[in-house]
């Protein structure tokens, strides 16, 4: 018997669940609730995993943050 793969989404279409106790991955290309807890509250996974790769591509033009300094009042 082959093996079966554990996990059989697209990832355009895997969802995460946004419950505090479910947190599960689902098929979310027909707009379906979560399969576990059956809440509609989700969001799109690849968007979550592009998070770092945006972050790390910002433009080397873009000035760095200066920090704030606070005195105490005399």
């Amino acid at each position: 018997m082959g093996q079966r793969p554990a996990f059989n989404v697209e990832l355009g279409s895997a969802a995460l669940c946004l419950e505090l106790d479910c947190n599960t991955v689902f098929d979310g290309s027909m707009g379906t609730p979560c399969p576990r807890c059956g809440s509609v509250m989700s969001h799109p996974l690849a968007a979550w995993l592009d998070r770092g790769v945006r972050a790390s591509a910002r433009p080397v033009s873009e000035s760095p943050v200066r920090a704030l300094t606070v005195s105490p009042a005399v």
